[in-house]
């Protein structure tokens, strides 16, 4: 067979023959349950029916791709040819089957080779060397016989960690209870499949020490918790390799298997005659995206899978190997693999970007414990701290990155508000101006492009100076976990505004105060000041006085915050006190109103700007600072 693309038409057996063939001919069937599927019905084919059936052969990388179709106006089908063996036919494709997730040697033998291949001829890929031990580890040297190790500072060595979903309880974890049992000896029956599975192994590739976290922490005290979380990023970034089990739901399923999903499909196995004459066997796999893994949205385990020098994935289809450089099946298949990007910064100059995708992933994800919003973010965070060391990390922002990282964006915002119901009254996790308050993605700043992507845009103009910010941590040990209050003190130009969602269109207005007058519906251009993008579906179900403080001025608008002022109905209603809800974005008739406090001189409406300055001043001062979100 040549390289060249090509397309062969033949004509079938009639439909009712080709669909009895079906039962002992898989070609037969491959036509019949996939290309030709609403064929069935009797309004399109006969029985005696013939058509017309096109073969496209398309080259792709070490192999090719079987395209089958009609002139039917039906569905076309692609599918990857792959060999089941080394076979006389491998001449005219090398692509192979992917290695599936079970116990066999042959999978650890590939597994064994990539580890070598990585730490021997990458050079950011270096062999790790000894180091210290994490607080505890199972040791993994009979896999019958689990102990807990409780380590020193002195003991060194290679250790492996495992990444996965919990997804129910785990009711034998570590306690103060049980913690001198497990160091004897950790009964089979009590550990999950999923952890189970990971020791086996870690035991397989040669390793002794494995960190799990439902055994290695006790998961019964508040302080050893924060303690062991808090090292979370040096755990994982001195591990050997990090065993992530990306198929299972639940840690009692385990991942050493192939399990069934609706994802997973049976290859269709046909014979294959070369042009010199010999006949050997193919799998046709039809075209599909790899499956997305549950393990993908949940929030904790990014950061171990970003943190770890080195990845091993039980992928619900395949095993694959992750390192800094790539990411491939262990076998070297080109199947099912997406386009590799790094997950940190190669080089100074994208650190900006490589941490807003890392955040737009983390929101994406999902929580058990909405609480836990900054603390499973915290080893990326404390990470990055590393690239800026003059940079502050206060809830979720860096300060270097003021104004425009206070301009982030809720994506999920208007998907809430079609549903008025979803009223956040969760307890504190962190102040309004923090992503961490809200659920849902967050999204860059409006202005982002302007200042980080490289675009031939001008740079922002500033209007306003923060003066100060703070948060309260709740463990001093975690400066990047949990916090308990947050203070923001900005000075900037303001302005008094009505501020209006409309549900049925679902768009929010911001419209001009004048003295004496309740502007309502419909406003005209005269009236109308620009639009906000809720950050929350609090207070949005009736009209309200706000107010606009500005942050930035790009491209002739003006990007800034909306300040909600609660009565006291609100305040027992929402539990909560004056707050930010949006972001807001103007039109450029807004920049020449809007007018920073220095700039003031006699103008009456930079007075009332002056005045409400004031204002938002006396209202943090009514309230205790853990109080002002």
């Amino acid at each position: 067979m040549s390289t060249e693309e090509r397309e062969v038409p033949f004509v079938s057996l009639p439909w009712g023959e080709l669909h009895e063939s079906a039962n002992d001919c898989h070609f037969c069937r491959l036509l019949c349950q996939d290309v030709l599927e609403d064929a069935k019905k009797p309004s399109l084919l006969g029985g005696k029916e013939t058509f017309v059936v096109y073969l496209g052969i398309r080259p792709r990388g070490s192999g090719f791709v079987l395209e089958i179709g009609t002139r039917l106006g039906l569905r076309q089908q692609r599918y990857t040819v792959c060999l089941t063996s080394e076979d006389n036919i491998s001449a005219h494709t090398t692509l192979r089957e992917v290695v599936p997730p079970k116990n066999t040697d042959m999978c650890f033998s590939h597994v064994l080779k990539c580890i070598e291949n990585c730490t021997t001829r990458h050079d950011e890929c270096r062999e790790l060397t000894l180091t210290a031990l994490p607080t505890r580890v199972l040791d993994c040297s009979d896999p019958a016989q689990v102990r807990l190790v409780i380590s020193d500072s002195a003991t060194k060595g290679h250790y492996a960690t495992l990444s996965y979903v919990w997804g129910e309880d785990q009711p034998y974890r570590t306690t103060a209870e049980n913690i001198s049992d497990y160091s004897t000896l950790i009964e089979k029956r009590f550990i999950p499949k999923t952890v189970h599975d990971a020791i086996v192994v870690t035991h397989k590739i040669g390793l002794r020490y494995l960190w799990v976290d439902s055994f290695c922490i006790m998961q019964d005290l508040d302080e050893d918790k924060a303690k062991e979380i808090a090292n979370i990023r040096t755990y994982f970034s001195q591990a050997y390799i990090t065993i992530i089990a990306e198929g299972p739901t639940r840690a009692s399923e385990g991942f050493l298997n192939e399990r069934l999903s609706e994802w997973n499909c049976s290859p269709t196995a046909l014979p294959f005659r070369c042009l010199n004459g010999p006949v050997g066997m193919v799998h046709l796999y039809r075209e599909r995206p790899p499956p997305t893994e549950i393990i993908n949205s949940r929030a904790w385990c990014l950061e171990e899978h970003v943190l770890s020098p080195r990845c091993l994935l039980f992928c619900t289809h395949a095993v694959q190997y992750e390192c800094p450089l790539a990411r491939t099946n262990i076998n070297g298949s080109s199947m099912w693999l997406e386009d590799f990007i790094p997950l940190l910064p190669r080089s100074a100059s994208n650190r900006v970007d490589s941490w807003f995708r890392l955040l737009r992933d983390y929101t994406l994800r999902e929580l058990t414990k909405p609480k836990d919003k900054l603390v499973a973010f915290a080893g990326i965070a404390e990470l990055f701290h590393e690239m800026w060391p003059e940079s502050r990390y206060v809830a979720g922002l860096w300060t270097h990155h003021f104004p425009e990282s206070l301009l982030w964006v809720n994506n999920a915002a208007l998907q809430q508000m079609r549903d008025t119901t979803r009223l956040d009254k969760a307890r504190y996790r962190a102040p309004s101006w923090s992503w961490a308050a809200v659920d849902g993605s967050i999204g860059t700043s409006l202005t982002a492009p302007c200042r980080y992507r490289g675009r031939p845009l001008p740079a922002p103009t500033v209007m306003c100076c923060i003066k100060q910010c703070e948060t309260r941590l709740k463990w001093e040990g975690s400066p990047y976990g949990e916090v308990t209050s947050g203070l923001l003190v900005i000075e900037a130009g303001v302005m008094p505004a009505v501020m209006e969602w409309d549900f049925e269109e679902h768009f929010g207005v911001l419209v001009r105060v004048k003295p004496g007058e309740d502007i309502k519906p419909p406003y005209s251009s005269e009236d109308w000041l620009g639009f906000y993008l809720p950050d929350a579906v609090e207070v949005l179900d009736v009209r309200r006085q706000v107010i606009l403080i500005a942050l930035l001025e790009a491209e002739g608008a003006v990007h800034g915050l909306v300040l909600v002022i609660f009565t006291k109905v609100d305040e027992r209603l929402y539990n909560s006190k004056p707050k930010r809800v949006h972001t807001l974005s103007s039109m450029s008739e807004f920049t020449s109103q809007l007018t920073s406090q220095n700039e003031c001189n006699d103008s009456p409406y930079c007075s009332q700007t002056v005045d409400m300055v004031n204002l938002v001043r006396k209202l943090r001062c009514q309230y205790a600072p853990e109080d002002i979100n």
